[in-house]
């Protein structure tokens, strides 16, 4: 059994397995860097996330999850499958922290709210 020890230097466990290997493949760095295009473009009206935000992102799941980096070594996946799988992940990320934005309430309407009670 291998134990990690987790210090400061990582907040997740996941960050402690990360593998950084990819990043001196220029044609995996334009995979992400195409599917942080799609969601930026996808998103563009919402304003939900930013390319650079997207690319940052696209870069720690490719390094922290094994499945998107199986897509790199398998020759029966291949960079496609790299590019759906990422864009899934992605997409499930945005879509799950706007889904949580969307039921709070920012504090400028929260002191309105107050306000408006006699507070």
């Amino acid at each position: 059994m291998n134990i990690i020890e987790i210090t400061n230097a990582y907040e997740t466990a996941e960050e402690a397995r990360a593998d950084w290997s990819f990043a001196s493949d220029p044609e995996v760095l334009k995979v992400v860097e195409r599917a942080a295009w799609h969601m930026a473009n996808k998103y563009d009206s919402s304003r939900t996330i930013e390319r650079e935000d997207a690319y940052q992102e696209g870069l720690v799941l490719l390094a922290t999850h094994p499945r998107l980096r199986e897509c790199i070594t398998s020759p029966d996946l291949g960079l496609g499958v790299l590019y759906t799988r990422l864009v899934q992940r992605l997409t499930h990320k945005v879509e799950t922290e706007a889904k949580h934005r969307s039921g709070t309430k920012s504090w400028e309407v929260n002191q309105a709210q107050l306000e408006a009670q006699g507070y």
